[in-house]
């Protein structure tokens, strides 16, 4: 039902994975010319005081960062079919893990082309306790089915 924990774990997802996609994730800094670049959902920038650069594109982040929001949002509304919300609950952390995966490809290329040093903003923690909310969810859901099939057992 949409009154239940697991919904609950499902918005703050449904939040954090928003705050995600529009936030800066990483920064880049090159220590010969001391320049700055910035990683966000539209690719990577040299920050001028002019104004950014454009350097590269990150869609392959922009895309699974996207997904991630709009599945927990879809999975909140199958509440009656709980195993769907599960293998989506699951289907979403594999995008999440993969979102590590990428970012870090991602950062180990532009480091290498750029020559920068690279470090992560605190946004970059929030899809890992996107995984361990939707590990809780997956547990919330389980019981329920659980509860249903002992229920209909009695009948």
């Amino acid at each position: 039902m949409i009154q239940r924990i697991q919904t609950i774990y499902l918005l703050t997802i449904v939040i954090l994975s928003g705050i995600t996609l529009f936030s800066p994730v990483a920064d880049l800094f090159n220590k010969i010319d001391l320049s700055m670049y910035i990683v966000n959902y539209k690719g990577i920038f040299l920050i001028n005081p002019t104004g950014n650069i454009y350097q590269s594109s990150v869609w392959g982040l922009t895309a699974i960062a996207a997904m991630v929001p709009v599945i927990s949002f879809i999975t909140i509304f199958l509440y009656k079919r709980r195993i769907i919300q599960i293998r989506l609950s699951i289907f979403n952390i594999v995008l999440m893990a993969g979102y590590y995966g990428l970012l870090f490809i991602y950062l180990w290329f532009a480091g290498q082309n750029l020559h920068t040093d690279w470090s992560l903003r605190i946004v970059t923690a929030f899809p890992l306790v996107n995984i361990i909310l939707n590990i809780l969810a997956i547990r919330a859901i389980g019981k329920d089915e659980a509860l249903v099939k002992s229920l209909n057992r009695l009948r």
